[in-house]
């Protein structure tokens, strides 16, 4: 018969063997100044890690790239970085460079001619760049979602040394003649924050634009991302005025062109039901850049839920395993068109 002590024994054992074999994935928040600002971000897994930069859209702090998604890439061997764009979060706000000139802005739109903006796409792609310096990052894979897929593209075409892939989500090419999004999310988009410091009020501002652009989370999920960035990111609406100006510009200036001259392994992620930028658009993308993949999500919108995280973490899997295999060799044109 076992023994109390042997037994006891035993269990630890098997206790300490179970948790021995846990990935534990810990953030670590940091600032640092890159690009003339100073940008937030939180990291996960090892930096000695290949890394893999999270680019968010407009008005979206850091906490878009829900950290379950994060923490997966961790665990998958990867060191994972989102961060705050500009004028978002608690990274820099701008507020020196003034309000936009809508006047002087508007007859710019659709000539890729340049106009004056507080700052582009391309200074945001910079960011990235200066994100990598500062973090010791020779190279990235590098993906973007709606504003940050376009800034994705930027820095793929502008610097290619220093992406090793490229992921475009729920982002165009720039053709202005592309389908526009669903009128009733345009609007709710558009439709200005209440004047009012209530956190109550503003996150119910906020949920509501989430599940106009197509959000299949829970309310509770929805308030808590909603909450978290009035009270712990920053809230300023305001600032947010200098990234719209620099989207009404960049997401009307074709860059088919130059996205055709992309040779870096590319998987471009759509949601078959995106209200704001339309499957259209993610279809031309992955169409333009040679060798791209396309994985149309089903049932997702203009938004990383939950339900959707395992989907979107294995195709950015699939790629950086993928571009691996293309710098020993050529890269296949295998297609996940439909991944569920």
């Amino acid at each position: 018969m076992i023994s109390k002590i042997s037994l006891i024994r035993q269990i630890l054992i098997i206790c300490l063997t179970s948790v021995s074999t846990i990935t534990i994935v810990i953030a670590q928040s940091g600032k640092v100044d890159a690009n003339g600002i100073a940008i937030a971000y939180e990291s996960f897994g090892s930096n000695t890690n290949e890394a893999i930069i999270l680019v968010q859209g407009t008005g979206a702090t850091l906490l878009h790239y829900p950290v379950e998604l994060c923490e997966r890439l961790a665990a998958d061997g990867f060191y994972v970085i989102r961060f705050d764009n500009r004028d978002i979060g608690l990274s820099t706000h701008l507020d020196s460079l003034g309000q936009p000139n809508w006047e002087a802005i508007v007859p710019f739109i659709g000539t890729c001619e340049p106009a004056p903006l507080p700052y582009t796409l391309l200074d945001m792609a910079k960011d990235v760049t200066g994100l990598m310096d500062a973090l010791h990052i020779d190279k990235a894979h590098i993906v973007g979602a709606s504003m940050g897929g376009a800034i994705a593209q930027l820095v793929a075409i502008h610097f290619p040394e220093r992406v090793l892939s490229l992921i475009s989500m729920a982002s165009s090419s720039g053709n202005p003649a592309l389908p526009k999004g669903d009128e009733k999310a345009l609007i709710v988009m558009a439709t200005p924050p209440p004047a009012t410091s209530d956190s109550d009020t503003l996150a119910g501002y906020l949920v509501n634009i989430y599940k106009a652009l197509g959000a299949v989370d829970d309310i509770e999920v929805l308030r808590e991302r909603a909450l978290n960035h009035i009270k712990n990111r920053a809230w300023d609406p305001q600032s947010v005025n200098r990234q719209v100006a620099a989207v009404v510009i960049g997401e009307n200036c074709d860059r088919r062109e130059q996205l055709a001259q992309i040779k870096i392994p590319t998987i471009v992620i759509h949601g078959d039901t995106d209200p704001l930028v339309t499957i259209e658009s993610g279809k031309e993308v992955a169409a333009t850049i040679p060798g791209a993949e396309l994985c149309i999500i089903k049932g997702m919108g203009h938004d990383i839920s939950l339900k959707f995280i395992d989907t979107i973490a294995d195709s950015i899997v699939r790629i950086a395993m993928k571009s691996r295999s293309f710098r020993s060799g050529p890269a296949s044109n295998d297609s996940c068109i439909n991944l569920r």
